[in-house]
């Protein structure tokens, strides 16, 4: 993982950004700028979470990485030596996977650079925009899950809330990150639209609720405890 300055490191503290209003930090790679969400310096939990952008044509030199990556593209498409990845498409890399990627019209990434949890070598490609979706009438809500959760150790989806919907309150015993791809959630704490990024600490209640638009977001539980 790279060397730099911790953002949002305390996994006991709420962190919001809005990344609508963050300004694009240059990167290394020519045409590639980021928006850092969170960068932890730790042997075990080590990870960063970003918003990148390539320009159309960019290519970043070939890696081969240590940490697993995850990225979901908000916008725009991309590619390397293993496929193609459209709007809305998520990818894991497990780690010691070589990547060459590339972008011939421009993209949006969010992306996680990740310490392994376990030893897992399995690749993950979901579109979400062509899978089938599980529906949650109870919870007014569908729901697309990325990885499973078998151990019960982390767990990644994407959730999409119904309008006007009121969940019931509730905490998360390993933690909770969401990033809002579509619409508005809103909790007691504050209003969470489309490009913004909040993380919730183990055992903080919330009790989210949409009102006229629905939201798409993609939800992440477990990289706060492991």
């Amino acid at each position: 993982m790279r060397s730099a300055v911790e953002v949002n490191a305390d996994a006991n503290k709420v962190a919001f950004m809005d990344t609508r209003t963050m300004a694009w930090e240059a990167t290394q790679w020519s045409g590639v700028q980021r928006k850092v969400l969170e960068f932890v310096n730790h042997p075990r939990m080590g990870r960063e979470t970003s918003i990148l952008k390539l320009e159309p044509g960019t290519s970043l030199p070939t890696t081969t990485w240590a940490e697993r990556l995850d990225f979901f593209v908000i916008e725009g498409s991309c590619s390397d030596e293993h496929g193609s990845y459209g709007k809305h498409t998520f990818v894991r890399q497990p780690p010691g996977t070589t990547q060459s990627l590339r972008s011939q019209e421009g993209c949006t990434l969010y992306m996680k650079w990740r310490v392994p949890i376990k030893e897992d070598t399995t690749r993950i490609v979901i579109d979400a925009l062509a899978a089938t979706w599980m529906e949650f009438p109870h919870r007014g809500a569908d729901v697309l899950h990325l990885y499973p959760n078998k151990d019960g150790i982390e767990t990644g989806r994407i959730g999409h809330v119904h309008t006007n919907r009121k969940l019931p309150s509730h905490d998360h015993s390993i933690g909770e990150e969401t990033f809002v791809i579509e619409g508005v959630l809103k909790d007691q704490f504050a209003s969470y639209e489309a490009g913004t990024w909040f993380r919730m600490p183990c055992g903080v209640a919330h009790a989210p609720y949409t009102e006229e638009q629905r939201c798409k977001m993609l939800i992440r539980e477990g990289d706060l405890v492991w």
